[in-house]
């Protein structure tokens, strides 16, 4: 098949149009084609359509090769532009090869039409790629350069060979307090807040060596004196064969304080246990740190949420019976039975004494009633023998309550802790709900 050239004829002659267009075809194009003898047409056929050439007379009535040429390089600057003359005018030709023309072929020359075209075509592919590879370095050039400058992370570019610093980004600047001025061109150790750190290993030892190095808390002094920890990070990169080297700086001080405070905190929660020794279970002063957080969550979004409070029944009289050793024991035991009674999101407290606290998230009281049934046929189990050959069985009375949106915790414990006193009043061994 033959090659498909679009070509865009400026000419008023319907006959030079017609040798041309036989020229091009028996040169072993398809020709699509129009023809356009004014400015109007032409800059119309240049905005419509796509073409791969422009041919042009150099004079017609009402239009002329330099305008032409003009009007294409204002829109489409990239396609060839050859001039097609019954005239030999050298010195025209010359003026119109420097404003951007292509070729100048007089119509007794046309069996060199198409060897130029051909010439032109690649020259205008080696053009258009030439520029998809500019526009493609200037985008990311401007990519690189809007991360540079908006990074929130301090940013230096170094002289690999020399230390000398070539770029700095405005966070840095701000984060130590030093103008560009005082960064360019200088080597990294020579900047005042790099002064006595480790920066010159960074830069002339160990980087150079590995390509890569971190410090996880590099001690930096700001241009005011205030000290700070940043975690440092240089790569070195080969940027137009030449090496740099990229620092990344990140301000860690806040980090660093958080976790000396953390640790501050550790020591001090492990000193206020949040477990009951005896039990296993949570102590009182974690049960109303968790509880507020429960019923901020059953607040914000809108879900149920039970609390159950157990009391062991005669629990004083079988101390005084049989001891506190064998009381710690039912004590134990219970509080393993409300485990074993327990999904993942539960959980359990010991209140105080022989009381007993179980929070249960995402449960309406309805379905509190089931655990707690549960926990007392769990207990109903567990024989106790304080006595060589004697078997006892403890039960516990359970209050049980919803919690109702805003309600204050204190009035919410308050309200369960009536209800368990209630179910000791009905008789013990008993589930005392809110009606």
């Amino acid at each position: 098949m033959n090659q498909l050239l679009r070509v865009l004829m400026v000419e008023d002659s319907e006959e030079d149009a017609t040798l041309l267009l036989g020229v091009l075809r028996r040169g072993g194009y398809e020709v699509a084609y129009a023809i356009v003898d004014t400015p109007a047409a032409m800059r119309s056929a240049l905005e419509l359509q796509d073409w791969d050439l422009i041919t042009s007379d150099h004079a017609m009535p009402h239009f002329s090769a330099p305008e032409a040429l003009e009007l294409a390089k204002k829109i489409h600057p990239e396609l060839p532009f050859i001039i097609v003359s019954g005239e030999s005018d050298l010195k025209l030709a010359v003026s119109l090869m420097k404003d951007g023309a292509q070729d100048y072929i007089q119509k007794t020359e046309l069996p060199r039409l198409v060897p130029a075209i051909e010439c032109e075509l690649r020259e205008a592919e080696i053009r258009r790629e030439q520029q998809q590879n500019r526009d493609a370095l200037e985008n990311s050039e401007t990519r690189y350069r809007r991360l540079f400058e908006t990074a929130q992370d301090g940013i230096l570019i170094l002289d690999a060979d020399k230390g000398q610093i070539q770029d700095v980004n405005p966070f840095l600047m701000e984060m130590l307090g030093y103008s560009k001025k005082e960064f360019l061109g200088k080597k990294l150790w020579e900047v005042g807040a790099f002064k006595d750190t480790e920066a010159s290993k960074i830069a002339f030892g160990e980087l150079q060596s590995k390509g890569y190095v971190r410090y996880e808390d590099l001690p930096l002094e700001t241009k005011e004196g205030q000290s700070m920890a940043v975690e440092f990070v240089s790569n070195v990169y080969l940027v137009d064969h030449r090496k740099v080297i990229q620092c990344n700086i990140r301000d860690i001080t806040e980090r660093k304080e958080a976790e000396t405070l953390l640790k501050e905190s550790e020591k001090g929660y492990r000193e206020l246990s949040i477990i009951d020794d005896l039990t296993q279970l949570y102590n009182s002063r974690h049960f109303y740190a968790q509880l507020e957080k429960e019923i901020e969550r059953s607040n914000r979004y809108e879900q149920p949420l039970t609390l159950l409070l157990l009391d062991l029944d005669r629990f004083k009289n079988f101390n005084d019976t049989y001891g506190h050793v064998e009381g710690n024991q039912v004590l134990l035991r219970l509080g393993q039975a409300i485990k074993r009674c327990l999904r993942e999101t539960d959980s359990a407290y010991r209140y105080g004494g022989e009381e007993f606290t179980i929070m249960l998230p995402m449960t309406t009281s309805e379905e509190g009633i089931v655990t707690a049934k549960r926990i007392q046929t769990e207990l109903r189990k567990e024989a106790f023998s304080p006595v060589l050959g004697q078997e006892v069985y403890m039960t516990v009375s359970i209050g049980l309550a919803q919690y109702k949106p805003k309600e204050e915790m204190k009035a919410f414990v308050n309200r369960v802790d009536q209800l368990m006193y209630q179910a000791k009043k009905n008789g013990r061994d008993r589930i005392c709900p809110e009606s």
